[in-house]
């Protein structure tokens, strides 16, 4: 038993080592821009919106709000993005009687909670060095909406990994639909602002709750009640169920080219 598990810790982190320097290259500029895609986004939003309003919703910084907003669901989209693509940029790794599907999304997703971890400290802190200097911070809430966003993304990955395999229709129509995904989560406006029953409507996006929360560790004073951790740990955990089951049942066909 503890041969097996050491054989597979070794075998994912091989996996790791080989996504990043297949990602990101040898050079420090490959890791590097990971950090200022997401940075240059958050600057054009805070310049377009400033130059729109005097103040943002929240606070006085239009870079804090659009960071807290764009982040929380970037670290939700890029996670189900890179776990869903997992087994077919490893197709050649699978021919390989050791390495499993799964091995290869445990892979992508140790790499991708470390870098959106590493990216998240680095913008903020630029933000707090250069820009605005928070008040507080609570980690409470910061820590739940970054696992909740994690868990979210990596339950939809999983699942579309396997989906994905057998019908590149779905495929089109997931993107399709996710997009408008980045215009009702919250990253613009705040939930609250949005009349009855709009807002409920609304919050059947489990993405505008974890905005929230994450955007709550920023502003001590603001308190989002309609936010629902429960809701949004129930529907991740059955992604991660139904696509590890997926997996199970046609882990054999997803290794097929």
């Amino acid at each position: 038993m503890i041969a097996a598990l050491r054989q597979r810790f070794r075998i994912i982190a091989a996996l790791v080592i080989r996504e990043i320097t297949t990602r990101y290259g040898t050079r420090i500029g490959g890791y590097a821009w990971a950090i200022i895609e997401p940075v240059a986004f958050i600057a054009t939003l805070s310049l377009i919106f400033s130059a729109i309003a005097r103040t943002p919703p929240l606070g006085r910084s239009f870079m804090l709000f659009y960071a807290t907003g764009y982040l929380a669901f970037w670290i939700y989209r890029t996670m189900a993005d890179q776990v869903s693509k997992s087994v077919q940029v490893n197709k050649a790794l699978l021919t390989y009687p050791v390495v499993s599907p799964l091995d290869t999304i445990l892979a992508r997703t140790t790499l991708q909670i470390v870098t959106q971890f590493v990216v998240c400290v680095a913008i903020f802190s630029g933000i707090f060095l250069l820009i605005e200097h928070f008040s507080s911070i609570s980690p409470a809430p910061v820590l739940a909406a970054f696992f909740l966003a994690i868990s979210l993304g990596m339950g939809i990955g999983i699942t579309n990994c396997v989906l994905f395999h057998f019908s590149g229709l779905y495929e089109k129509i997931f993107q399709i639909v996710s997009r408008p995904l980045f215009f009702i989560s919250g990253i613009f406006f705040l939930p609250d602002s949005i009349p009855h029953p709009y807002r409920e409507y609304l919050l059947w996006n489990p993405i505008a709750h974890i905005v929230s929360l994450f955007r709550q560790g920023f502003y001590p004073t603001y308190r989002a009640h309609y936010i629902d951790i429960s809701y949004v740990l129930a529907l991740s955990a059955s992604f991660v169920v139904a696509g590890l089951s997926l997996l199970a049942v046609f882990g054999a066909k997803v290794r097929e080219a």
